[in-house]
């Protein structure tokens, strides 16, 4: 890939430099908010059952990528560190183990997911029309989860390393296949069959196979710049590393959705169209995020590689510059959102009562992104340090016993689900707050990230 080792720590990160790993990364996660919101418009046509049901089963999607967030986030610190201090044959063992447990997760997921999810869905509190198209959405759907870590475990690989190209033309061809699929199976499902908002969700998961076959075979053939290393001693102390450092990321990442699906199944007992106001809410406001989790993605990765370089000054550096710069880019769009977000809001869902709902969600959404801007920037140079025990305790403070607690007992005082909405403000605050108190301690920087 004509990719080289960078001459980390011998110069501050320049804006250019984020920009090039942020930008990026975030036009993929884009093109997949985007393809989630297309799934909602294509349930719409099928009832407000349907929307609902593509949101719940979207809440599970999300579950399963928080678990893999912690392969994720050991990936990202240690393939960083490891590349950033010059030893690219140690970046591409720890990748080679991470696809492995990657693998393994999808299996044992995609198993569990089978039998568990009806009770998962269970906590939305649903009626039960909405609650049975949701079953079967989020059913097919866990079909496809070992495809779907693959590409996810090696495409957070390439980008510990600079590679953000890869990883844009593959989510081109996953997302096309994706859409093509869901959109001809939401009006015509095969075999004569009658439409139902589940042939949504197998057109969503059989268009990640090509994409996940390319992609190992690209790997396997040494055609990327990281490829597969024969095994060597040290290999088990690797995957030790990697559990160490991940498993407080998955932890976060898996407690988050808990809190969220918690959470949401407070706005369900509002009726179906609090529901899914919410649902559609996060999927909106997502287009603004999505930008804020390209620079989180770029943060990690530039701090692992100053870290692995030795030069904490410029990792700090990283963070500061990164930070300033998503404020004002998450600032613009959730502005431009906030000022539509009525007309956009009714033509996304087709019902006057849930487009109403959506509105508020979206305020509620706009006035925390500086906040947000701060959890990604922050939170990522954290991740990318090998800190990922803070961020964990982090969620626990501010989503569990701010957001939830408090969304728990303004909603047993009979106050409005606008009041609900509005307990974001104050999870978001509680969280940048102690971010910025662990940042400026300095001591996520000596994490001490294993080293051969």
């Amino acid at each position: 890939m004509g990719i080289a080792a960078p001459d980390a720590g011998t110069s501050p990160v320049s804006v250019a430099a984020i920009l090039r790993l942020a930008l990026p990364s975030s036009a993929v996660f884009l093109m997949a908010t985007l393809m989630s919101l297309v799934m909602i418009r294509f349930a719409a046509a099928l009832g407000p059952d349907a929307v609902a049901a593509v949101n719940a089963g979207a809440r599970l999607y999300t579950v399963f990528i928080a678990l893999c967030a912690g392969i994720s986030a050991g990936t990202l610190a240690l393939v960083s560190n490891a590349w950033g201090s010059g030893r690219p044959a140690e970046a591409a063992r720890l990748l080679q183990l991470s696809l492995r447990m990657a693998a393994v997760l999808g299996v044992v997921l995609s198993l569990l997911s089978v039998a568990a999810i009806p009770s998962l869905i269970e906590a939305f509190g649903l009626a039960s029309t909405a609650r049975a198209e949701a079953i079967g959405y989020a059913r097919w759907l866990a079909l496809f989860f070992a495809p779907m870590a693959f590409c996810l475990i090696l495409t957070s690989g390439l980008r510990s390393v600079g590679d953000v190209r890869t990883p844009m033309l593959l989510a081109l061809l996953i997302n096309a296949g994706w859409l093509l699929l869901a959109w001809r199976w939401s009006g015509h499902p095969p075999f004569g069959m009658e439409p139902h908002v589940r042939w949504i969700a197998l057109g969503m998961g059989l268009g990640h196979v090509p994409g996940a076959v390319l992609a190992y075979q690209l790997w396997r053939r040494s055609r990327l710049v990281l490829g597969p290393v024969a095994p060597d001693a040290g290999d088990r102390r690797r995957l030790l590393a990697l559990l160490h450092t991940g498993y407080p990321a998955a932890l976060e990442q898996g407690l988050l959705q808990v809190g969220v699906i918690a959470f949401i199944g407070i706005t369900g007992r509002y009726g179906t169209a609090a529901f899914a106001a919410y649902g559609t809410g996060i999927s909106l406001l997502s287009l603004a995020m999505v930008v804020g989790v390209g620079f989180s993605i770029a943060v990690s990765v530039l701090v692992g590689q100053q870290l692995g370089a030795g030069s904490p000054a410029n990792a700090r550096l990283v963070a500061l510059r990164a930070l300033r710069l998503c404020v004002v880019v998450l600032g613009v769009p959730g502005l431009v959102l906030a000022l539509n977000a009525k007309a956009v809001a009714l033509w996304l869902t087709g019902d006057a009562e849930i487009a109403r709902l959506t509105v508020m969600a979206i305020y509620a959404f706009t006035a925390v992104l500086p906040m947000i801007a701060v959890e990604f920037c922050i939170g990522g140079a954290l991740r990318g340090a090998g800190d990922t025990r803070f961020p964990l305790l982090n969620v626990l403070a501010g989503l569990f016993v701010v957001r939830f607690g408090l969304a728990w007992l303004l909603s047993r005082a009979g106050f409005s689900i606008e009041w609900i909405y509005a307990t974001l403000v104050a999870d978001y605050s509680v969280k940048s707050s102690l971010l910025i108190w662990r940042f400026r301690s300095g001591r996520w920087m000596h994490k001490g990230l294993w080293k051969k």
